[in-house]
């Protein structure tokens, strides 16, 4: 406005020792600024809350950990800001305080610096200049603040000028209120996307390596005779492989990439079937209650992945309850309308909860408990993959994994599973049934792993079976189409060249009758239009591999 002048720029300055401070305040008075002398570096983070041009500080204010805790004030500061700093320096030489000032540079990012003794007019110009680059960062904030305040009125004049797109109006709003859970909600997928991507190939790799210690070790267990302490050690090293395998199931499931064999399953009887080895889990501080509605509709879930699901959401309970307490399972349906914010599809929905009495989460915590990592716990004691294995199985299965949590108030994790659309539960052969049907085969087994290739190889023969052995697809495909008759085609998926899936497309084509049965860690088939042949997750033993042939195969 005419007749009023601008407000001066503030400047802080700290230097603590001595009377310099009082001699540069009348410096910057004098350069038409305002000086506010602080005698702390807490003084100065104080003031930087309010509007602020330039702290001037001397160096010596910055020794020890003083760096550091301005540091952590610039890194907080909201992305349009960049806080001048004017350090003045003593004639100090020497790498020791060459590094420091080098250091400052990191942690303050917009600092200059002055050597005293000190030239008024050197002194006043730089401060002059580092105020005019506030100040226009003062405008970008004022000109951001304007876009956020036009857009805002341009909504409410839209609204005022016609009834007609008041839906529509009403529409954008929600979905104004939403764009940041919109965003949320990308970054995480995005995390996911990542991780999932490297978990892949970690899986497939690791997986190879398991198949080959599980097989040799499934072989050599046929041949140890009756020595108790070989039989011992053969023993500690397959727990050893399937414990392996079962992190790798993990690293999976959070990133949803695991192969689910969801089926109607009745999950009132799979948790009472549970309750002893929870119980044995947990240990005897901790009660376990059983609390259900009655009976229970199916559910479609992979049972397999349900009961580990379930176990790790008991063993986290029991950790949050350090002086023993009380785990309740319950369970219920609920029916999900179109109208609800659960976020998930409408229907029918058995909830399956797990509650404990423990030190329960503050808000904080709670938001990331299922991040993948994410653990509360002390080194060594859990890998922080267990919710987010349980996470990951409730979004593939359509469902939800719900958490309501309070410090002192306990900690109650529901999965929100969907009702089976048949009643019926599926009947299952025995595996002894299974392996008992299997006949005696000539299988063409597809692998560029020549580790996997000659492990698999002698289960196979050791099942009694013909073998004939190639390392890519395109070998595979020249024998039979120079005539060879097989029974059977297992083949691995990642290979060079030709993949398994590309291997099966083809023989499927040329081949319709031929049974296929990819060998496969899953993660790797993540976007690809996978052909419709039975599967086999690695690492697998001669048991299952028995079974898959029996299956396959007529008997």
């Amino acid at each position: 406005m005419v007749g009023l002048e601008a407000p001066k720029g503030v400047v802080l300055v700290l230097m603590p020792i001595g009377r310099d401070a009082a001699t540069v305040a009348k410096l910057i008075e004098r350069a038409g600024l305002r000086p506010v002398v602080c005698n702390t570096l807490q003084e100065v983070i104080e003031n930087l809350e309010w509007v602020i041009e330039v702290v001037l500080v001397a160096e010596e204010a910055l020794y020890g950990n003083n760096a550091r805790v301005l540091e952590d004030w610039v890194g907080r500061q909201p992305p349009w800001s960049d806080q001048p700093f004017v350090v003045l320096t003593n004639r100090n030489e020497g790498g020791k305080f060459a590094a420091f000032r080098r250091e400052l540079v990191i942690r303050l990012r917009n600092v200059g610096f002055l050597e005293r003794p000190l030239q008024a007019i050197t002194l006043q110009a730089t401060v002059l200049s580092a105020e005019r680059a506030r100040r226009r960062q003062y405008q970008i904030r004022a000109y951001l603040e304007a876009q956020r305040g036009a857009a805002a009125e341009l909504e409410r004049l839209v609204a005022e000028r016609t009834a007609d797109l008041e839906r529509a109006n009403s529409q954008l709003r929600e979905e104004i209120a939403g764009r940041e859970r919109a965003q949320a909600a990308l970054l995480q997928a995005q995390k996911i996307e990542a991780l999932g991507q490297l978990v892949g190939g970690v899986a497939h790799d690791f997986n190879n390596l398991l198949m080959a210690v599980i097989g040799n070790l499934d072989l050599l267990s046929k041949k140890l005779g009756e020595d108790a302490r070989l039989h011992r050690l053969l023993d500690g090293a397959m727990e050893g492989a399937r414990r392996g395998a079962t992190l790798t199931q993990r690293l999976l499931a959070f990133a949803r990439k695991q192969e689910l064999k969801a089926q109607a399953t009745d999950v009132r009887r799979l948790v009472e079937d549970m309750i002893g080895l929870i119980e044995r889990s947990v240990g005897p501080m901790v009660r376990v209650e059983l609390h259900a509605e009655g009976k229970m509709p199916v559910v479609d879930v992979d049972p397999n992945q349900l009961e580990m699901a379930l176990l790790n959401l008991a063993v986290n309970a029991r950790d949050a309850m350090i002086t023993g307490g009380v785990l309740t399972i319950g369970l219920s349906e609920q029916i999900v309308g179109a109208d609800d914010q659960l976020g998930i599809r409408p229907g029918r929905y058995v909830l399956l909860s797990v509650r404990d009495t423990g030190e329960g989460m503050d808000a904080e915590t709670l938001a990331r408990a299922v991040e993948p990592f994410f653990s509360t716990k002390g080194v060594g004691k859990g890998t922080g993959l267990g919710l987010s294995m349980v996470f990951g199985l409730a979004q593939q299965s359509g469902g939800a994994l719900r958490l309501e949590s309070a410090p002192s108030s306990g900690t109650t994790a529901t999965l929100w599973l969907p009702v089976a659309p048949v009643t019926s539960l599926p009947s299952a052969r025995t595996p002894d049934a299974i392996t008992q049907a299997s006949a005696r085969a000539r299988i063409l087994f597809v692998d560029d792993d020549l580790l996997i290739a000659g492990s698999t190889v002698d289960l196979l023969e050791d099942l009694g079976h013909q073998v004939v052995e190639v390392h890519s697809g395109t070998e595979a495909l020249r024998l039979l189409e120079g005539g060879l008759t097989t029974d059977l085609l297992i083949t691995d998926h990642a290979m060079p060249g030709m993949t398994g899936i590309e291997l099966a497309r083809e023989v499927r084509r040329q081949y319709p009758q031929l049974p296929i049965l990819l060998a496969t860690g899953f993660a790797e088939l993540e976007g690809i239009e996978v052909v419709d042949v039975a599967r086999l997750a690695k690492p697998y033993t001669q048991a299952q591999l028995s079974m898959e042939i029996a299956r396959l195969l007529p008997h």
